[in-house]
């Protein structure tokens, strides 16, 4: 059980941080500032890019997928045998 709550966790705070940074693009498209001349093409993707700290995040809950996988499998192979 353990296992499918650590996928489910790590694909939904993944989602949700990609959700995150693409609402802020789009937000600052909407407004026009990415053709505005006053804020350049290196501004622009230096505001929208993730944070250290989203990076983080994101890359912290992606590896929550492979363990929650491992946890899974591990139970799958412990459980016992019906019939035997």
């Amino acid at each position: 059980m353990l296992g499918l709550v650590l996928i489910a966790v790590g694909l939904a705070v993944a989602f949700a941080l990609r959700v995150v940074s693409f609402s802020r693009y789009m937000r600052l498209e909407d407004l026009g500032l990415d053709v505005d001349p006053a804020l350049g093409p290196g501004l622009f993707s230096q505001v929208v890019a993730p944070t250290m700290a989203e990076r983080t995040i994101f890359y912290a809950s992606v590896a929550l997928v492979p363990i929650g996988l491992a946890l899974l499998i591990l139970a799958w192979r412990r459980r016992p045998l019906v019939g035997r």
